[in-house]
């Protein structure tokens, strides 16, 4: 979703930064630090370092939006969940077993994979 606002996607960044917004005035949300070494990792890869820590800030403007550990135990949860989640990379499903921890029901995603995993509601809107 942060990568939708920050490249101005075509298609979804319009949703994307709606969502934000909802969150900026105050929605409760949570994401994960695997996300945000993901989007750190984009900003690299495209040669624009100086913007990891625009990143950081930003995230830190959003106090209801919870930031919470990945650990070790969730991807170890993740290759488990290949069974009743096969058409989930890796990465999406160790947030799977990350929103099991917290006991997270929703997920913000435009990704209709999620939509098979038992438990959970996709919203992208």
């Amino acid at each position: 979703m942060f990568l939708y606002v920050i490249t101005a996607h075509p298609l979804f960044g319009h949703t994307a930064r709606v969502i934000l917004e909802r969150i900026g005035s105050g929605e409760e949300a949570v994401t994960s630090s695997l996300v945000v070494a993901e989007v750190c990792a984009w900003f690299e890869y495209h040669k624009k370092r100086r913007d990891v820590g625009l990143f950081l800030d930003s995230l830190d403007s959003y106090p209801s939006l919870r930031k919470s550990d990945t650990t070790y135990s969730d991807e170890l949860r993740a290759r488990e969940l290949e069974r009743t989640c096969p058409r989930l990379e890796f990465f999406d499903r160790v947030y799977v077993a990350q929103m099991e921890r917290l006991n997270v029901t929703e997920i913000y995603s435009n990704d209709r994979a999620f939509d098979k995993v038992k438990g959970i509601k996709r919203v992208f809107e």
